[in-house]
């Protein structure tokens, strides 16, 4: 799961299915409601919102729904491997929070100890 944005909108499509454009908004206003590392993404760029929901549609992790009425308007929501993928992580996510004093401890370890 690489891709700069890949996290951001699964997260921000977790609650519900959204149009592109609230979905562009939600992911640059985006804080840690979810206690998901959150950060604002002022910077994110509709066409690489584009090119990140197509590479996602391809893994099936997010679906696609076009209206057949003008405005073509398009929803994005999440498979339900990508709701499964998301549960996963978010378990991995907070255990990694609650032992962030034991991770802190083994980064400072070796990064006194050097290169091997």
């Amino acid at each position: 799961m690489s891709g700069e944005w890949t996290w951001d909108i699964l997260v921000a499509l977790c609650a519900r299915p959204l149009q592109y454009t609230r979905l562009l908004e939600t992911i640059r206003t985006q804080k840690n409601e979810i206690r998901w590392p959150g950060r604002k993404h002022l910077h994110l760029q509709d066409s690489q919102l584009n090119r990140t929901l197509r590479r996602l549609e391809q893994a099936e992790l997010v679906r696609r729904t076009r209206e057949s009425f003008f405005p073509y308007r398009a929803t994005y929501e999440l498979s339900t491997a990508a709701r499964e993928l998301l549960g996963a992580s978010t378990s991995l996510v907070l255990w990694t929070e609650a032992h962030s004093d034991l991770l802190e401890r083994t980064r400072q370890r070796r990064k006194e100890e050097g290169p091997r």
